[in-house]
């Protein structure tokens, strides 16, 4: 059975607030379809933070575009507050129904986006560059990619404890830990349904588990030179910082065992997880992932700095493979 819901049973909870056709940014075919999951969030004070989601959605400028929002049928007038909403450029749409959960909210937003391509942004997170859509879809379709990834702001921003997340710099250590942030990643519709969406076993980092199942069905990414976005720090998944490591234990040894036919132990991958390096005796799986990351990873500057990060990391943790303790 479908993770992802039929059109037909939702379509008729929809609440459309068409663009003003004086404001309206572009005509035709819908581009992009941003997806915002929200409950009660007004109860919660966050009236402003997400008046200002909603604010640089609607300030996206040269491309086609929806804001589809999907709400678990909030108690608190979100419906009505959203209703009253009038800065419309691009298209709204507003579904209200109880759900189990973001990962089943965020389901429900890939059923009904109308755009060819698919974002999420979180109601405390917002667009800080009103380029950021444009820029992503231009490089989607200059790579011939499936998804895009870029560098994100963190609000509250601490450049001490929390440096803007550069995950071209990251990426060396993709199958460790999350890369980087999916209020960055513009990805195929077509994708997101190939993969049946998210997986909602997971509470924490089933998105994870979508992206290596992506990868597992051929997905490119390609890097967006521009920081669009702040990423709001404090949420679920930062509250809940156990259940992450334990879901994330679960979604790399199915990727270990499906992509590379190696059956890891929960400790062994809770090492790998833990201290950011394979044992021993899957040091050919480091060196694999790297294979697999100059492969389905593109778009990346290849200035001399670049290549001097890349190599030194590449040796660092090679060098930690050879010495981990088990």
């Amino acid at each position: 059975m479908s993770r992802i819901p039929s059109i037909e049973e939702l379509a008729g909870h929809v609440i459309f607030k068409e663009a003003h056709p004086c404001q309206k940014e572009t005509a035709g075919e819908i581009d992009i379809t941003v997806v915002t999951v929200c409950y009660n969030p007004l109860a919660q004070g966050r009236r402003e933070v997400f008046l200002g989601n909603l604010d640089s959605v609607q300030a996206q400028e040269a491309v086609s575009l929806e804001h589809l929002i999907i709400d678990g049928a909030s108690t608190d007038g979100t419906q009505e507050w959203l209703r009253a909403y009038h800065n419309t450029k691009h298209d709204i749409r507003i579904l209200s129904l109880p759900d189990k959960g973001i990962y089943y909210a965020m389901n429900r937003g890939i059923a009904l986006s109308r755009g060819k391509y698919v974002i999420f942004l979180n109601s405390d997170d917002y667009f800080h560059h009103s380029g950021g859509m444009a820029a992503s879809k231009k490089r989607l379709e200059e790579f011939g990619c499936q998804f895009t990834f870029a560098p994100v702001r963190f609000n509250p921003t601490n450049t001490r404890r929390h440096p803007q997340l550069a995950p071209q710099r990251r990426l060396h250590r993709f199958l460790i830990s999350w890369p980087f942030s999916h209020q960055t990643m513009l990805t195929q519709r077509t994708m997101l349904l190939q993969a049946d969406g998210f997986d909602t076993d997971y509470r924490t980092a089933a998105d994870y588990d979508l992206l290596l199942r992506m990868i597992e069905a051929g997905g490119v990414g390609c890097f967006v030179p521009l920081v669009f976005a702040t990423f709001s720090l404090g949420g679920y998944s930062a509250a809940n910082k156990e259940l992450t490591f334990t879901e994330s234990i679960r979604i790399l040894r199915k990727f270990y065992a499906v992509f590379y036919q190696e059956r890891m132990t929960c400790e062994e991958v809770a090492y790998i997880i833990k201290h950011r390096t394979y044992p021993r005796r899957y040091i050919n799986i480091y060196k694999q992932s790297q294979k697999l990351i100059r492969e389905r990873f593109v778009g990346i500057p290849k200035d001399p700095l670049t290549r001097l990060s890349r190599w030194f990391n590449y040796i660092k943790y090679y060098l930690k493979c050879r010495n981990s303790s088990i």
